[in-house]
């Protein structure tokens, strides 16, 4: 990849803050299982000549494999992502985007509780600080079915977490290609699943309208496909402080395109969460920043 890895995070950075947009947007138009299953379809497409050109396809289909590409897929795609979209009826992309700093304080709470990594006080109050966002989003919210969205968000989070872990017992030769390809391909069984559950339930909705395809494309090209890969890239060839530092400032951009595009209206609830969010963020992966230096 003739890319240098700042260059790949900060794209991957735009890709993430635009692709709430983008969902917000497909959400009248299509169930979110199968926007999710056709935009995961549409970048394993993508995929196929870099999987050809490497020989992935033993490497994708190893036995050995399976369980960590399945709960990458799953756990990192699937499932919160369905949730996510489904929560996009009812909230803005910008709270979705600050809500998803919620994320910092499950990570806290995983390794106190599983691996036996007791926070420091300034995680603590870093986590504290995203907390207080994320509380200034709800308490505005009210009882509204805003409120809704937003816990829906906040409930799904962990998921990420749990996905992490999967990625990180991968073989330490795939390249970030074959990673997002296998993100992408092995979402495909659990969305399959959620389908076949919304036509016995709900049915399906697709309407195609242009709104529709163009999101579809969005979704899988640049964010599955392109973003994905530079995201992998990215953390594989810098420090991973500084990647997450970068990335986790997005909402700031999905803030300013959804006000652009008139999603979400500037309050001050949701400029101090957002402060507040990001400032919480920031201290937290400033200290993994630092501690990572020092285990050097």
């Amino acid at each position: 990849m003739n890319t240098s890895p700042i260059a790949a995070i900060w794209i991957a950075w735009f890709v993430t803050a635009a692709n709430l947009i983008v969902g917000k947007f497909a959400v009248p138009y299509i169930n979110s299982a199968l926007f999710l299953f056709l935009s995961c379809a549409g970048a394993v497409l993508c995929f196929v000549p870099h999987i050809q050109k490497v020989n992935g396809w033993k490497l994708l289909f190893d036995k050995k494999l399976i369980w960590q590409y399945l709960g990458l897929g799953t756990l990192g795609t699937a499932l919160p992502m369905t949730v996510f979209m489904i929560a996009l009826n009812f909230t803005t992309p910008t709270n979705a985007a600050i809500l998803n700093q919620f994320e910092i304080v499950y990570s806290i709470l995983l390794a106190w509780l599983f691996l036996k990594e007791r926070p420091t006080f300034k995680q603590i109050g870093g986590s504290l600080l995203v907390i207080a966002g994320v509380t200034l989003l709800l308490w505005q919210a009210g009882f509204s079915v805003q409120l809704k969205g937003d816990l829906m968000i906040i409930g799904c989070l962990w998921m990420f977490q749990l996905s992490h872990i999967f990625a990180k017992k991968l073989p330490a030769e795939m390249d970030p290609q074959m990673i997002a390809a296998a993100r992408a391909l092995f979402a495909l069984p659990a969305l399959f699943l959620l389908i076949i559950y919304i036509v016995c339930t709900q049915g399906i909705i697709f309407i195609p309208v242009p709104t529709l395809w163009w999101t579809l494309i969005f979704s899988a090209v640049i964010n599955y496909f392109l973003g994905n890969t530079f995201w992998y890239y990215a953390i594989r060839n810098m420090d991973l402080g500084k990647a997450s530092a970068i990335i986790l400032s997005y909402p700031v951009m999905t803030f300013v395109l959804s006000a652009l595009f008139g999603l979400d209206k500037i309050t001050i609830f949701k400029v101090l969460g957002l402060l507040l969010a990001l400032l919480g963020a920031y201290i937290v992966t400033g200290i993994v920043k630092t501690q990572g230096e020092r285990k050097k």
